[in-house]
């Protein structure tokens, strides 16, 4: 039972990984219908920058900050020089995106190499709480509590805020939207680097749990679109839903059937794919 109990508390804190991952991911193709399947990549190259800052100067939170803003200005690079020109082209978007994530694979190889590297916990956050007979890491629940935090804040913005309104509306008509005078692309280009930025936090605060190698964004760009379709997008409440699903699902499938453990998270893709298209709570983008 305690065993079974650390798992799911491991689940959950890996769950709350893959949602500021996917939140971006699903916030900006649902405010703008953009597959940017360079999100992965992006994650990777947030948790290097990151390292690289705590390799300097010793500063996790710094490292943290700073991955963040790295990010949103390639973000803001990545959308004005390129994704904005492709509005509504939805597969030029999708091989533009995975060719840009190639390139920052091997640009991460050029500069930091390629082994997998990690880093410590910040000493105020190291040591474990006991779980009956059991030891869970206190950074893994600090990472449930930013999940928790950042899950509060979006819900916030999208429920109760003026420009949750606005990127509601857009999603529901853009055309309305703008002829109301309301600065929609202004709203999407915040939107975008916000999910961005989330991307960075998520690396860096989930490499002392994952480590850190070049090609690992593929295989969490794979999760990421699984926790999207399952969740839905348009709604922050549909990602953590569907993270948390596939969060558990994939590490209790890890702890005891580690041979089929992506299977089942496949299966259940294609379940919702043929039953829901729309994701457990979401809205059809287009």
């Amino acid at each position: 039972m305690s065993q079974a109990l650390v798992t799911g508390l491991n689940g959950l804190s890996y769950s709350f990984i893959l949602f500021l991952l996917a939140a971006g991911f699903s916030l900006t193709f649902g405010v703008m219908g953009v597959l940017n399947l360079a999100h992965g990549a992006l994650f990777v190259f947030g948790a290097y920058v990151g390292l690289q800052v705590i390799e300097t100067v010793n500063a996790f939170w710094l490292a943290t900050i700073s991955a963040a803003v790295a990010l949103a200005v390639i973000g803001f690079l990545l959308y004005y020089l390129f994704l904005k020109r492709l509005y509504n082209k939805v597969p030029e978007q999708a091989v533009l995106t995975i060719g840009l994530s190639y390139m920052a694979a091997n640009v991460i190889q050029w500069v930091w190499g390629p082994r997998a590297q990690i880093t410590q916990a910040p000493e105020i956050l190291t040591g474990a709480l006991k779980v009956g007979g059991l030891s869970f890491p206190i950074y893994r629940v600090f990472i449930c509590g930013v999940g928790l935090l950042v899950l509060a804040l979006l819900w916030w913005i999208q429920d109760r805020t003026r420009w949750g309104a606005i990127i509601r509306a857009g999603m529901d008509n853009k055309e309305m939207t703008v002829s109301l005078g309301v600065n929609y692309g202004l709203v999407s280009t915040l939107v975008f680097l916000l999910g961005i930025a989330l991307a960075g936090v998520a690396g860096i605060l989930g490499a002392p749990i994952t480590g850190v190698y070049p090609t690992m964004g593929d295989n969490l760009l794979l999760l990421t679109l699984i926790v999207v379709v399952v969740g839905g997008t348009g709604y922050i409440q549909g990602t953590m839903l569907g993270a948390l699903v596939i969060g558990l699902l994939d590490t209790f499938g890890k702890a005891y059937v580690p041979k089929t453990a992506l299977f089942f998270a496949y299966i259940l893709f294609l379940i919702i794919l043929l039953v829901r298209p729309s994701g457990l709570i979401g809205r059809k983008v287009f």
